[in-house]
Formats: structure tokens, sequence, C-alpha cells
């Protein structure tokens, strides 16, 4: 049956008249009825429930013969001359296809969960939701479809796009790695870990894609945006499962993949052939993207948090209750919601495998970057993301010590861990002084280009040229900026005014002066998880409207602020080697890269040969993208080598004095 509904929709993709969907359809429809039938007398098993059934078969053969002769007797058009006439007749063709297709799959898996007594006929066809949820989640339907899938991309392998092959296997794949489908925990945690593997790759793949073409079709857009659907809805899906057993969700993913699916193999000439857009100039579709890819990976960080902690690490969240006055029930609600949110972004299993999907970007830039140093501090940024942010905090070093090691304990400055208390005070100033200091000596690109998260998601090759948006955003203009706009001055200065009241409330209650929180949390702490690991990655997001690193750019990221301001102060810069070759230069290619939208670099160059700015993260872009390779980084280790040179050159001097 697998092999047969395969071929059928092989045929049906080769659909080139209305004779030809006519058969098509009155097959499916057949294959459809068939099962639909067995389930009812399954349920109903009697004589006058055959004899209905047969009348009810009949009546819809007549009714798909009738379509099939009106065809042949109205000149068996071709669906291009149909369409001239009857408005997409060809999607309509397509979309009843894959609904038969589906319908077809579901009643099938129905009729063997009954036979293979995985469900019961006992309650009768009350509760048929939750009868469809059990047969669509077991491997009746599951691998079935799986199998159909596989079959239907050997058939049409050759037909595909280029390079889609891969992102058409890479479903049929994760659809038979579904852990619903064979109740035993040893399938249940290989299909988590294969299946979270898979897609991980997926995801890389989709975004070196999309780097690699910025050009794609309509259609391809739209399939990528639907199959990022696809998989937040699965992921979601998998996590409610685990959390309460209830697969809807998860069953309503599959049905939504298996229509994506079955609307390229149905569809795949007009796939490439639609009208072709750049995604770049494509502001809410990127946003689209990056939202469904935030939802599958947070669901994804929560399936990995529940397989190694087990359900409790959810259940033992600090919580509100909801119960009172209605702005009682709104601020516990949103209390509630941000530790739940924050439990997963906080979460080493979520950190780790952002780390590899986005760190795989930052190794391709690492690939195409032709600056040297560039290249070293893209690798000790992913290095630093792995021990500094995952590895010491998470794993090696206990949080009762954390909280008193500086700079890696308080790694972001106030609230980063926990409450300010008298014993942790010499950990916090000690944090600010080296941290300070680093970026006296190295430029604040210490933190917002290596040592912080931030850079790894925003640094790496696709999303590096999501910095078209600060150009061409009406925000992302008037934020990404060589001034400071007011809407920054406003957002950093509410930021730092309320971590330091938060300090102080925090330390005032930790000697026992007052006894504040934010329900039973520090409300320090409570702000930091706040501002790091909520509102960050909603500024991510939204990168089509407030360009990339918007928490530079925005304000609201007070660590980054505290140590662009030591930077303004200190020695780094960047140098040009001619200041002439930047006065004749046509390309602006320094300013045309910067996140940040420096774009007075050029003139900058040109009149003092050097460059310094607030906003300045030292990320290289402007160094890899000089097309005369004219610009340098200038930090401590150059300072120490003019002024030892020069005294070297004045010993000299004064002792060849006579």
């Amino acid at each position: 049956m697998a092999v047969f509904t395969a071929w059928l929709v092989k045929k049906s993709s080769e659909i080139k008249s209305l004779i030809d969907a006519g058969i098509m359809l009155f097959l499916l429809s057949m294959m459809t009825e068939m099962f639909i039938s067995t389930v009812v007398y399954l349920y109903v098993p009697a004589p006058a429930t055959v004899f209905e059934l047969v009348v009810i078969n009949m009546a819809a053969m007549s009714f798909t013969i009738i379509a099939i002769l009106l065809a042949i007797f109205g000149g068996n058009k071709t669906l291009d001359q149909a369409q001239a006439g009857i408005a997409r007749v060809r999607s309509l063709i397509i979309a009843s296809i894959i609904a038969l297709v589906i319908l077809s799959e579901v009643f099938m898996g129905w009729t063997f969960a009954l036979l293979g007594g995985t469900i019961s006929t006992a309650g009768g066809l009350q509760g048929t939701f939750a009868v469809i949820t059990n047969s669509s989640s077991s491997y009746w339907f599951i691998f079935t479809m799986s199998a159909e899938m596989a079959i239907t991309l050997f058939f049409i392998r050759d037909k595909l796009p280029k390079g889609f092959s891969w992102l058409v296997a890479s479903q049929t794949i994760i659809m038979i790695l579904s852990p619903t489908a064979i109740h035993n925990s040893l399938w249940a945690d290989l299909s988590f870990v294969a299946g979270t593997t898979v897609m991980t790759f997926l995801f890389i793949y989709i975004f070196k894609f999309l780097h690699k073409n910025r050009t794609l079709s309509k259609g391809i857009l739209n399939y990528l945006l639907l199959l990022m659907l696809a998989y937040a809805l699965m992921m979601t899906g998998q996590f409610i499962w685990l959390l309460t057993s209830d697969a809807a969700v998860f069953v309503l993913s599959i049905m939504v993949e298996m229509m994506v699916y079955f609307g390229i193999v149905l569809d795949q000439e007009r796939l490439a052939s639609s009208k072709p857009a750049t995604w770049q100039s494509m502001p809410y579709w990127v946003f689209g993207f990056l939202g469904l890819l935030f939802v599958a990976e947070f669901f994804m960080g929560g399936v990995l948090d529940i397989q190694v902690y087990g359900t409790n690490f959810f259940n033992g969240i600090i919580s509100a209750s909801t119960a009172g006055s209605f702005a009682h029930v709104l601020s516990a609600s949103f209390f509630n919601f941000i530790m739940f949110f924050t439990s997963i972004t906080m979460s080493p299993w979520y950190l780790t495998m952002m780390g590899i999907e986005m760190g795989a970007l930052v190794v391709f830039k690492i690939k195409y970057t032709r600056d040297l140093e560039t290249k070293v501090r893209l690798l000790l940024m992913i290095l630093a993301y792995g021990a500094y942010s995952i590895l010491l905090p998470a794993f090696l070093i206990p949080s009762q010590l954390l909280m008193h090691i500086p700079w890696l304990g308080w790694s972001m400055g106030i609230g980063s861990s926990g409450a300010i208390a008298p014993t942790v005070l010499m950990a916090l100033l000690g944090t600010f002084l080296i941290s300070g200091s680093l970026s006296f000596f190295f430029g604040s690109r210490q933190l917002c280009s290596v040592m912080c998260m931030a850079p790894l998601m925003y640094q790496g090759t696709t999303i590096d040229a999501m910095n078209s948006f600060s150009r061409t955003s009406k925000l992302g203009r008037r934020l990404a900026t060589d001034r400071i706009s007011s809407f920054y001055k406003v957002v950093v200065s509410t930021v730092w005014i309320s971590l330091l009241v938060a300090a102080v409330i925090s330390y005032l209650t930790s000697i026992g002066i007052l006894g504040i929180s934010v329900f039973g949390v520090d409300p320090a702490f409570f702000l930091f998880m706040f501002y790091f690991n909520f509102l960050w990655y909603l500024i991510w997001i939204m990168i089509p409207f407030v360009g990339t690193y918007g928490c530079a750019s925005t304000g609201i990221c007070g660590w980054g602020a505290f140590n662009q301001l030591i930077s303004r102060a200190g020695l780094f810069r960047l140098k040009v080697k001619d200041k002439a070759l930047c006065s004749s230069c046509t390309t602006k290619n320094c300013s045309r890269v910067c996140p940040l939208g420096l774009t007075n670099q050029p003139s900058e160059f040109a009149a003092k040969g050097e460059f310094r700015n607030y906003k300045c993260i030292g990320d290289g872009n402007c160094v890899s993208a000089c097309p005369r390779q004219n610009i340098s980084f200038y930090d401590v280790r150059h300072w120490l080598s003019e002024t030892f040179r020069n005294s070297d050159t004045s010993y000299a001097a004064k002792s060849r004095t006579p």
C-alpha cells in the first residue's frame, strides 16, 4: 500500500490534463473510502453497515467518473488552459490530492491500530479526536507515512531543485524518528537524540543554503517558512507530550510536515520557476523565519532538559499563585512566563545546542574571512562560548562557589550570579575591574566580539548577512549610526538605573534591612534573567526591524554599554596604513559591512588615519572587507611595541651623543 500510494503521488506530480487529474483523484478517493469504510465497519460490524457503505462508495465513485467524462467531452484541456478559465485549478487539484493522501493515511493508520490492538472499539466513535491522535502518533501511521515519503523521494529525486534532495530527505528521517511511534523508553531516548541531531544539522544546512542563495524563488522561500512552522510545532508537540502525554500538537505537526512535503513533490516545477525574490529585502519573511526557528530551538532545548533532568526540572520552577486581583494575576502570570522561558534559555543543554548550530555558521565565516587576526578572534569566540558560557559555570564549578569568583561568576555584571551580599562584593568589584581593564587594553571587543554569547549568534555567515537590515529598516537606520541616538540614551539609562536600584534592594535585603523580592526571587537576579535571557532573544528575532547586534545598538545590554564606555577611553582603535587610499576609495565597504552602522569610518580614516567610536565592537568586518587591505587593529600590544621602540630609539640617540 505504501508503494502504491507513493506511485500515485509520483504520477500526480506528472499531471498535465484534467483527465489525468480526474483519474488520480478517482484512485485516491477510492483508496480513502476503502479505509474509511473499514474503520466504520470495525466499529459497527453488521450487514446493514456493509450495504450502506457500498451505496456511499458507489455514489462517490459515480461522482468522480462523471467528472472524468466531463473532462473528456470538454476537450481534455491542459491545466494551463483550464487555469485561464477557472481560477486556481492547479492549486485546487494539488490541495485535493494532498488532502486525500493525508486522509487515506490517517484512516489506514486507524485501521491497522484497531486490527493490531493498539486502540479499541469499546468506546464506540465517541472520543474520535483522541482515537485519531493515538493512532496517528503510533508506528502504524508514522512508519507507513515515512515509507511513502522515502519511496516518493526515490521516484522524484531528479526533479527537485539543486540542493533540495537533502532537505526533503531530512524530512523523511525526522518523521521516522518520531518518539511517539513506539512506546518504549529506549526508542524514545534514541529517537530524541537522533532526531535532535538531524534537525540541528538541517537548520545549519538551511542557514548555509540561504547564505549561498540570497535570491530565491518565492516558492522555495514559502517552502522554507512552512518547513520551519512544521518543526516549530513538532518540537512544541514533543515537549507537551513529554510533560502531559498528550500527542495532539505533535500529530498536528506531522500533518503540517506532510502537507509541506507533498506540496513540494506535487509542484516541484513551480517551486523553482515562481517569481524570484531576495530574502534580504523581505523583513517580514526573515522575521517569521527567525521566530519559527527560535520556537523550534526553544522547545528542542526543553526536550533535551527533560531527557537529562526529567520532568521534575520544570515541575520545580518557582511560580507565583495566579489567584487574586487582576493586577496580581497579570504580574504573577508574567513572572511565571519569565521563569519558564529563562529556565530553558539559561539551560546548558539549550546553550550547547545553540552553540553547535550558530558556531557552525561562525566556522563557515572563518573560511571566508581574509584577515588572520579576525580568524583567530572568531576561533577564540567559539572556544570562549564553550568554556566561559557553558563548561565552567554549568559543569565544572558549583553554583555556590561560582558567585565568589570574579568575572566568571558575574559574567554579565550586576545580578548575573544571584543576590548581592557582603560576601560577594569583592567578586562583583573584581568583575568590573577585570572586564573594564580588558576593554581598556583591547577594546570592548573582548566582550562584544569574544567572551559574551551574543557574538556567536550575530557573527555567523547568514546572520551577519542580515546586517543589511541595519540600513534598510526604519528603526535600524535610526539605531545603526555613528551617533548616540536619544532612543539609545533612554534605553541604556533605564537599564542601568533599574539594575542599580535592584542591586541596592538586593544588598539591603541580604543584610536584613529590607525584605523585597519578586515573588521570592532576588530582584537583581530577576532583572538579569529578564534583560539577558528573555529580552535579548526578542531583539535577536527582531533583526529585520532593529538590525543586527540589537543588544549593542538599542542599549538593552548594560554590561556591553559599560565596556564600550571604558573602551572609548582606552587604547583600542582602528588604523589605516595609508590615508590617501581611503580618500580615493569608492566602495566604502568598511562602513557598509559594519553591523552598528558606523558610517563615518571612511571620512575619519581619510582625515585622521584612525577611527575611534563608543559603539565600535571590533568585530573585524571592516578589516576583512577593505578591498586594499588598508585597515588594521590597534590595542595595547601595538602601544607597547611603539613605546619600547621609541624608548630604544631615544636611548640609542643619547648613547651616540658626545
